[in-house]
């Protein structure tokens, strides 16, 4: 029953079973915590919550471990007191939106906070959750942009019917592009400033039969605005996370710039080739291009039927389960009419407008996490998306293209005041988490924006 697989003494089989189950069982614990890490972030977990939960996790399960976030990349080191090393690893991940599955791994994340399963389930688990098929086919890609296009234009951007018509047929065109674009490397770098020159093509060539350019130029792409990564820099630079912030900031300005200079250019061509083109705006148009919350082309009660159809389009877009849009509709709405209320009723200056509509989304879906114990991220996320000034990036970056007076020459001055409004944003949502939580969770992780 002795062995002398120590060179110093000899040890008894029995430690040595001993030994060999405890190594495995911190490698497994490794294992479970880097799987979990890469099924956050390929799911859409907030970045600036990532190195938190994480912490939480590993402080449940006893593994001294560090945790450093940039954006798609999480460095994490695992430590070893006793022997003075550590291991590293990098796991680089893209991040995705796939509500159902975040969902999961939340539930998950808080039976492994609470000591309530074992390390062997959670990754069994953890793989079953890996492998469930898409919850919704590819080819309703198109539909769902066709729709966040068409219900956007009405909503957002002052279009009339013609224009939504006009947005969603060019939303298909979009989505097809982008499923194309996955297929095709060489066409990855290039597929949004292609489509967006088509866009702007195509909205200045219809302008002549009574079309107006601004909604379905800004409408055609706005589910992937990039107002949120816009949102998610200012609240990662406020967590003092500043190095994933700044990358995330430049970016999504970056980004913006990128597609208004897409859709610039399209209609600059097609002044070009078309000589005789009248660039006038009629009454309608110019009524349009400076839309606002309270200003429209058709009658706000549309807003009764536009704000859910928007809803369901990112429903379907962020891929949550259909019992899950009523919830994700309703929050969503209370932010987006509080908002109006302020704007239209109350006549409130801006800074207001900023963060009471994000305080009390934050404040709704906070309430419902701590009392129902389901996660209550994709509810303020989408509630989000009805609140990021992603319209004013898009105008930043035409009119400091085009150089026009349709949208603003004041390009820099636009995109100032979406830096301002994601502020407002930040600050809300942060005053939310405080009153619910204000001294933070035991062993829960916090899921929210």
């Amino acid at each position: 029953m002795l062995t002398t697989a120590s060179q110093f003494e000899p040890i008894t089989l029995e430690d040595r079973i001993r030994i060999t189950f405890e190594i495995a069982n911190i490698l497994q614990k490794q294992e479970f915590l880097r799987k979990l890490c890469k099924s956050l972030m390929l799911y859409g977990c907030p970045a600036h919550r990532l190195e938190y939960a994480m912490r939480q996790v590993s402080r449940t399960l006893a593994v001294d471990a560090e945790y450093v976030f940039i954006p798609n990349v999480m460095l994490v080191t695992f430590i070893d007191s006793t022997t003075h090393t550590t291991e590293t690893h990098f796991i680089r991940q893209s991040q995705t939106f796939e509500m159902h599955r975040l969902a999961d791994i939340y539930r998950l994340e808080k039976l492994v906070a609470h000591g309530e399963v074992s390390v062997d389930e959670a990754l069994e688990f953890i793989d079953k959750v890996y492998d469930q098929p898409p919850i919704y086919p590819l080819w309703l890609h198109p539909f769902v942009y066709a729709l966040a296009a068409f219900s956007g234009c009405v909503l957002f951007y002052g279009g009339r019917w013609q224009e939504a018509g006009v947005a969603a047929a060019l939303g298909m065109v979009f989505a097809s592009n982008e499923i194309f674009s996955a297929a095709i490397s060489s066409f990855q770098p290039i597929w949004e400033i292609t489509v967006c020159i088509l866009i702007g093509f195509v909205a200045r060539g219809i302008q002549k039969f009574g079309f107006c350019f601004t909604p379905i130029a800004f409408s055609s792409f706005i589910i992937v605005l990039p107002g949120y990564p816009m949102a998610v820099a200012i609240i990662e630079l406020v967590s003092r996370q500043l190095v994933s912030g700044v990358v995330r900031m430049v970016y999504a300005i970056i980004y913006s710039f990128l597609l208004g200079y897409g859709v610039s250019m399209g209609s600059e061509l097609y002044l070009t080739m078309d000589k005789n083109s009248n660039t006038t705006q009629s009454d309608v148009c110019k009524l349009a291009s400076s839309a606002a919350t309270c200003i429209s082309s058709e009658s706000q009660w549309f807003n009764f039927l536009m704000v859910p159809l928007f809803a369901t389009a990112y429903c379907v877009y962020l891929r949550a389960r259909p019992p899950r849009w009523p919830i994700m509709a309703a929050v969503s709405a209370c932010g987006y009419t509080i908002n109006y209320a302020l704007a239209c009723w109350g006549h409130a200056p801006s800074q207001i407008l900023q963060v009471v509509p994000s305080f009390g989304l934050g404040l709704i879906g906070n309430c419902l996490s701590k009392f129902t114990g389901k996660m209550s991220f994709d509810a303020v996320l989408l509630g989000v998306f009805y609140l990021v000034p992603s319209s004013l990036g898009l105008k930043a970056a035409i009119g400091l293209f085009s150089g026009t007076d349709e949208v603003g020459t004041q390009g820099a001055g636009f995109a100032l005041a979406m830096i301002e409004s994601s502020i407002g944003i930040t600050l809300g949502l942060f005053l939310a988490t405080l009153i619910v939580y204000p001294k933070g969770t035991q062993h829960t992780p916090l899921m929210n924006l």
